[in-house]
């Protein structure tokens, strides 16, 4: 199996195991597999509560030559403040105490009933991942709203027309790069299960009646920090008809604008962009090709770039704009 590199160290999955919190750690295992973003995306503890402020600077050319006896002027470089805040996905079990009595296995009925819940949260995360905006009451804005236009610099367009298309992302991951966060102080990297045991509740269609419901809460509490705006690029307009061998130049192109010196580089698309870059690799095995990822995971990468399936990443996206 391949070595972890410092950034898959520091994913959320790791930082549970690193804890021995192995509660946070399974819930992380199953919410990653309905959000693939859990398995490459390093996580780091928020540094004001529930908020972490960092700045995004911005490097210009600095220094100058100089010949003895001559000075030279002085340089800075150009920050900018960014607060970003994380937001709490929070979920309840409710299963008939009875029911589970007389199941014949009331642990494995219950944990059946939570797996089922847990999925669906990863998937949840996935969606609001993509597609969170701050003007629609949400706690930040998600891929699709930071890059929301064309401007061949952030965000690229593969030409298509209409509202049958869909997008890519590349994303570049580490301390100063595109990361997840959690919230100061969390010993299980924001996420918890609780059994808050038997509780009667009303019935959800008449409520003047009750029952017995064994009850657990779960919750997952994260947000997303992009430091440097090149650590996320977005290939847009995607058409339906577009070839593999067209998807790989244009992932090719935008990987060239990424942020340069990431250990981790992965893209997350929906599994028709993956099945068209299956399909290719046979006549660009150089540039396309299978390997293990480091958890002995075989998946597809375009060069140094790791295919992660997203399948919250819709077909039906209206067409993007220019700047």
């Amino acid at each position: 199996m391949p070595t972890l590199n410092m950034t898959d160290q520091m994913t959320a999955l790791e930082l549970a195991r690193r804890a021995n919190a192995p509660e946070p750690f399974k819930i992380i295992e199953l919410m990653k597999l309905k959000n693939e973003m859990l398995i490459d995306i390093p996580a780091y503890e928020c540094n004001s509560g529930t908020i972490h402020k960092t700045t995004q600077r911005t490097i210009g050319k600095a220094g100058e030559h100089r010949i003895y006896n001559q000075g030279v002027g002085t340089f800075a470089t150009q920050t900018k403040l960014i607060e970003d805040h994380t937001t709490i996905l929070d979920a309840y079990s409710r299963v008939d105490e009875k029911m589970l009595q007389h199941s014949g296995n009331r642990n494995a009925a219950r944990q059946s009933e939570a797996v089922g819940i847990i999925k669906g949260m990863g998937l949840t995360q996935a969606e609001m991942i993509i597609t969170a905006d701050k003007t629609k009451s949400a706690e930040f804005d998600g891929l699709k709203v930071r890059r929301a236009k064309v401007d061949n610099k952030l965000v690229f367009s593969a030409g298509g027309n209409g509202n049958k298309l869909t997008s890519i992302y590349i994303i570049a991951s580490g301390p100063d790069l595109f990361h997840f966060l959690y919230p100061q102080g969390s010993k299980s990297v924001g996420v918890e299960r609780q059994d808050l045991g038997v509780m009667h509740v009303p019935e959800k269609d008449r409520p003047e009646k009750t029952l017995p419901m064994a009850v657990e809460y779960f919750t997952a509490q994260y947000g997303i920090c992009v430091r440097d705006p090149t650590a996320l690029i977005r290939i847009c307009n995607i058409p339906e008809d577009i070839t593999g061998d067209k998807l790989i130049d244009l992932i090719i192109e935008a990987s060239y604008k990424m942020a340069q010196g990431a250990t981790t580089y992965s893209m997350y698309s929906n599994d028709s962009i993956l099945i068209k870059l299956d399909k290719a690799s046979s006549g660009k095995a150089n540039v396309v090709h299978t390997q293990e990822d480091p958890w002995g995971k075989p998946i597809t990468h375009v060069r140094n770039i790791r295919c992660r399936q997203m399948d919250v990443i819709l077909n039906d996206e209206s067409a993007v704009p220019a700047a």
